[in-house]
């Protein structure tokens, strides 16, 4: 299971008002925000024909360098398909707040999820300089809040790389690339042949599937004597868009493939949940981390 570097958990508490007994943190607040980077990059070569909105909170600032767009638009909206002339766009979700439990301890129990940040692809028919490329920033912060309460302390600002392929929405032949095969088939490819967002995680980060979800986790200790008898894990589901296999992917890279539906508003929603284990060994220290997506490197076919 992959860790974490720890750069700041070590905070002013009464450590010897502390059992010297393994004390499990079973209660957690959160804040959770993203947003993108200024290296976004259109067809052109920068940033021409990109529109970027939004911010993201004061909070973040210190972990992102300062404010970042949440939504980036493109595209000069083709209005034979798109009659309502919406531009595309990839848009982060408002910041998450909120509690969350330790919901597995030793492998007993069931994962209890809580909201996290999540990704929409608006998906229409646009013409022009299109995005080709963008880094998205995650960023959490974690405090306990019992047995014991801790300040929230920042987690590490998590990257992910995505390649987006704007696919050829009908092409011709009427056979597209992924999904359903034929252009019109009932399914992803019903309203024209679907997008590839092919996710490109981040090195400390560990990858699952089941089903239709995906898993990502990360993990953590808490360095104070008695806290770090427990590691704890960081696990991100995330839900909505269809999964696909054996796609591109830099080598000794791990990627996740994700389809989009054309004319549509595609919803790549996230949820996480903590588990713990007692350890035998006090940790090494690490830091808390929310392994959710984000992008870098969209590619856009014409």
């Amino acid at each position: 299971m992959n860790k974490l570097k720890l750069t700041g958990m070590a905070l002013a508490l009464g450590v010897s008002s502390l059992s010297a007994n393994a004390v499990l943190i079973t209660d957690w607040d959160y804040l959770n925000d993203a947003g993108f980077g200024t290296d976004y990059v259109s067809e052109a070569g920068d940033a021409t024909g990109i529109n970027a909105s939004g911010a993201t909170l004061d909070d973040f600032d210190t972990l992102f360098g300062g404010e970042l767009p949440k939504t980036l638009a493109w595209g000069q909206p083709y209005k034979e398909v798109n009659p309502n002339e919406l531009q595309s766009s990839l848009i982060v979700d408002d910041a998450k707040t909120g509690s969350v439990t330790t919901s597995v301890v030793n492998g007993v129990g069931a994962l209890a999820f809580s909201e996290g940040t999540g990704l929409t692809h608006e998906n229409w028919g646009v013409t022009g300089d299109t995005l080709v490329s963008a880094t998205l920033f995650d960023g959490l912060f974690l405090g306990p809040t019992s047995p014991v309460v801790l300040p929230p302390t920042a987690g590490p600002t998590l990257q992910f790389e995505i390649q987006f392929e704007e696919t050829y929405n009908h092409p011709t032949g009427g056979v597209c690339e992924y999904g359903d095969t034929l252009d019109g088939a009932v399914g992803i490819n019903e309203a024209g042949c679907a997008d590839l967002f092919t996710i490109v995680l981040d090195d400390s980060v560990s990858f699952t599937q089941e089903g239709d979800a995906i898993f990502l986790s990360n993990s953590f200790t808490i360095p104070v004597d008695g806290l770090d008898d427990y590691e704890y894990t960081l696990t991100t589901r995330l839900l909505g868009l269809t999964f696909v296999e054996n796609v591109d992917c830099p080598e000794g890279k791990t990627c996740i493939g994700f389809l989009t539906e054309e004319d549509d508003t595609n919803t790549l929603e996230a949820a996480f949940a903590i588990s713990a284990r007692e350890v035998t060994e006090p940790g090494t220290l690490a830091i808390f981390g929310l392994g959710l997506l984000g992008l870098a490197g969209l590619r856009r076919r014409a």
